[in-house]
């Protein structure tokens, strides 16, 4: 397996000094043609990162790049966290990024660098509200406002608390979850909708993809903007993830894309 693997870096993204948040990390492994995926995912069982981030080494140079994601125990279908950390690594030891990170569904993950400094852009994802209240609200401590759903299955579904002091102190059945529920959980409180000054908390939830609770999740932010703007007319926000770690995602909300750093 060695042979097929040329390098390793790690990356932590979303973190902030200042406010003590920790953010996450993620292995960044750099392989040549091989690497099954197979290997790929006995490598990410043995990794202490959230997330193990797979790129080819004849893509790393070119405009377009393949890019896979495995946690320790699954392949990972969409991470922010994961292509946002691939690019800082690139830009960090080979001074350059692919535009766009392509996943094995097809999804684009575009990459804007500004000032040597890399956001993730993102389309967003439609949201409908949804009657999942009453079939959730046995599987969360605190009483939820309301609930939307970007789909039916393999998707996320936002469930609205009163404040950040709710998301910290609400309690999950995760074993019931994930029996209950095919999407993974956002929890999603805003603070301040003042224009300027904006801020939106939220927890990530997903025991049906083999994380019960994620450190910073930056594909989330696809659904939790355009509830954001819906709600409250905002598309510029300082997010924070009521993490364990905890986690520092700004955004901003233009024309069906999220740009995210």
């Amino acid at each position: 397996m060695l042979r097929f693997i040329k390098h390793t870096f790690t990356e932590s993204v979303f973190y902030s000094h200042k406010l003590n948040l920790l953010g996450s990390s993620a292995l960044i492994v750099i392989y040549k043609n091989g690497l099954t995926s197979k290997m790929m995912q006995h490598i990410a069982s043995k990794s202490k990162h959230p997330a193990t981030v797979f790129l080819n080494l004849n893509e790393i140079s070119k405009p377009r790049c393949k890019i896979r994601w495995f946690n320790q125990k699954n392949e990972i279908k969409r991470c922010g966290h994961g292509s946002l950390a691939a690019a800082k690594c690139l830009i960090r030891h080979f001074n350059y990024c692919p535009k766009v990170f392509v996943s094995s569904s097809d999804e684009l993950f575009n990459i804007n660098i500004k000032r040597q400094k890399a956001h993730l852009k993102l389309q967003t994802l439609s949201l409908y509200k949804t009657n999942y209240t009453k079939e959730l609200t046995t599987l969360f401590s605190l009483p939820i406002k309301a609930t939307y759903s970007s789909a039916n299955k393999n998707s996320y579904t936002v469930l609205l608390f009163d404040s950040k002091e709710d998301l910290e102190n609400l309690q999950v059945d995760f074993n019931g979850l994930a029996k209950a529920h095919n999407n993974a959980i956002i929890a999603l409180s805003i603070s301040s909708s003042n224009n300027e000054k904006a801020v939106a908390h939220f927890r990530y939830f997903a025991p049906q993809f083999g994380v019960n609770e994620d450190a910073a999740t930056g594909s989330a932010v696809s659904v939790i903007a355009p509830i954001l703007f819906r709600l409250a007319s905002l598309n510029k926000v300082k997010l924070i993830q009521k993490s364990s770690n905890g986690a520092l995602l700004q955004f901003i909300y233009n024309n069906a894309h999220v740009e995210v750093s």
